[in-house]
């Protein structure tokens, strides 16, 4: 006994597919969302940090420039003044007036110093507001000033200093003079910045900002530890302080090496940073770069503990092994509900191979389901399975099982009353001819997609399209019973289309067209033409040629309107009464032995009831 080998279907196992497509869409919709809500939280911090950064920096900034300005235009005014000879530059009592006040408006300014050309220089002070002579080997680099003014043109900054006099840091600025065109000196301020150091104070946010403005990369102008009263051992101090003396570990780590990019750094930034390990902390420097009072070379900027610690690398990892877990346990909960939903399936499926094989006994009783749609589907399988165990009882169980795997049956071929048009457009020939093939395409295909919508709308079955014109009828493959007056109804439908398709050619400057319809109400074989490759659904009899010949006629009828509709008598008779007609004589004897004279005209205009 040789057993036939069992074929396998093509394709997957729903048992397998459907929890692989389960657990497939829970890991697709997951992982983008938390990709997109990453991106867009990153996004925003980034956005937002660096908001903070350059308003933090542009305040720190603002602040060093509402502290130094004042003190540039105060030195401007006075080389000015003395220039309009407004104050006498050779006059003592005079420069003191004009020194106490000066003092007074900018009360930065710890002291300065007039510098002439020849003479002693004159020496003001602000702790004491006195005026007083001074050597001039006790002014550092005086020679060297004298010089450089001689090239200015205004105010020029110096580089900042510890000064003995006044026991804190300065950053001096000079101003040359001249009287009446002629260089006679330099006027220096020692402009303080222990105010600078309290105003950081004050902005200070204990254990996220920390505020600083160093004077090149290792000393440090301005800070917060530096905010405190003078006092003798301020005033024993001989230079500005490095990183590593102001007392801030983070600060003094600012230019280790290996930093690493911060994640809103970019190109349009208007503020630098990094970002490093100090200890088991990270902490971020933002700075910026003021070159406005070169060649001092000023640096202001913050630094902040960062978001990561040792510990919060560990709550990170934490995040990403419950992530992975409930991942996990997703998949293997959509692996288990995707097997339930397959059980009916299956069953379903088995039952269906039963019936294919016509073993109506082996059908297996379909489960319920709580799904409702494959509740209706077993229950229209057990119906369709009855139905066609009936239809075995009566017919051979061959025929019934070829009846089966066939895929669908073709509309029987009749005999049957239908209403016939045919369409065709007057000059057609002539308009095309000379122009491209496009542009007469286009025309025509602008016009059947106003009438072909129009004929199916009422009902009617396009046949086929016969160069510029159509065929088509009404009464099949759907029985109509007043299939005429609806074809009729349909023609004065097809006529305003064509109404309003000229008027819109006209506006525009185009060629109008005209249209010639017949119609015929008559029998016709309707059904299946040709052979088992290639069959047409159509109408062939007398009846459609007789359909055809009246529209040929409509070239002798009277024209009315932009659309003739000549009809047989046969038609206007089904098509009852409410429509407006006009008999036509003298018609083809072809025509009138099978169309039932009189003819008629369907005036296009007419409103049909």
């Amino acid at each position: 006994m040789v057993l036939a080998k069992k074929s396998e279907t093509p394709g997957w196992p729903i048992a397998r597919l459907l929890p692989a497509l389960m657990v497939g869409l829970v890991f697709v919709s997951i992982a983008p969302v938390i990709l997109v809500a990453w991106l867009a939280a990153q996004s925003n911090l980034d956005a937002s940090s660096l908001q903070r950064a350059e308003v933090t920096i542009d305040l720190i900034e603002r602040r060093l420039e509402a502290h130094l300005r004042p003190v540039q235009n105060q030195l401007t005014y006075l080389s000015e003044a003395i220039a309009r000879g407004e104050i006498d530059f050779d006059d003592r009592e005079q420069w003191r007036i004009f020194a106490l006040g000066t003092l007074a408006a900018v009360p930065q300014t710890v002291g300065f110093v007039v510098l002439p050309v020849e003479g002693e220089p004159t020496r003001f002070v602000r702790a004491d507001r006195t005026m007083r002579p001074e050597r001039r080997e006790n002014v550092r680099g005086a020679e060297a000033l004298l010089a450089r003014a001689r090239t200015m043109d205004g105010p020029g900054w110096g580089e900042p200093v510890w000064s003995f006099v006044v026991g804190e840091p300065i950053l001096p600025i000079i101003v040359p003079v001249h009287v009446r065109g002629e260089f006679r000196g330099v006027i220096g301020a020692a402009i303080g910045t222990t105010d600078l150091s309290r105003f950081l104070k004050e902005i200070e946010l204990t254990g996220e900002r920390t505020p600083f403005i160093l004077a090149g990369r290792n000393e440090v102008l301005a800070h917060p530890k530096l905010a405190k009263t003078l006092n003798g051992d301020a005033r024993a101090q001989t230079r500005l302080v490095s990183l590593d003396e102001v007392g801030d570990p983070v600060l003094a780590s600012i230019w280790a090496p290996d930093p690493n990019p911060l994640s809103w750094d970019r190109s349009d930034a208007r503020v630098d940073g990094h970002w490093n390990w100090v200890g088991e902390r990270s902490f971020a420097w933002i700075r910026r770069s003021v070159e406005a009072y070169a060649p001092a070379e000023l640096i202001v900027g913050y630094h902040e503990a960062g978001r990561e610690s040792a510990w919060a690398r560990w709550i990170v990892r934490g995040i990403l092994i419950a992530g992975g877990l409930l991942m996990i346990l997703t998949g293997l909960a959509a692996i288990l509900l995707g097997r339930r939903l397959a059980e009916p399936i299956l069953a379903l499926a088995g039952a269906a191979s039963a019936v294919e094989r016509l073993e109506f006994d082996n059908v297996p009783a379909l489960p319920r389901s709580r799904v409702r749609e494959i509740s209706r589907a077993n229950h229209a399988f057990v119906r369709m399975a009855r139905g066609l165990e009936l239809s075995a009882t009566y017919l051979p169980r061959a025929l019934v099982a070829r009846l089966t795997t066939q895929q669908g049956n073709l509309p029987v071929n009749e005999d049957r009353a239908v209403t016939i048009l045919f369409s065709d457009l007057e000059g057609y020939a002539s308009y095309s001819r000379g122009r491209p093939a496009a542009e007469t395409a286009a025309y025509l295909n602008a016009l059947l997609s106003r009438i072909g919508p129009a004929i199916e709308a009422s009902g009617g079955t396009i046949d086929k399209y016969i160069g510029d014109g159509l065929m088509a009828f009404w009464g099949a493959p759907d029985s109509i019973p007043d299939h005429a007056r609806i074809a009729c109804q349909g023609a004065l439908a097809v006529a305003k289309e064509v109404e309003a398709f000229n008027r819109e050619r006209r506006a525009q400057g185009l060629h109008a067209c005209r249209m010639r319809i017949g119609l015929h109400t008559g029998t016709v074989l309707v059904g299946n033409i040709g052979f088992a490759g290639r069959v047409d659904y159509t109408a062939i009899g007398e009846a459609v040629n007789v359909a055809s010949r009246l529209e040929q006629f409509g070239r002798s009828a009277p024209r009315e309107g932009e659309v003739t509709i000549v009809a047989s008598a046969t038609c206007r008779e089904a098509a009852g009464a409410g429509f407006a007609w006009a008999i036509l004589d003298g018609a083809p004897a072809d025509v009138a032995a099978t169309a039932a004279l009189p003819l008629a005209t369907l005036r296009a205009s007419t409103t049909v009831h």
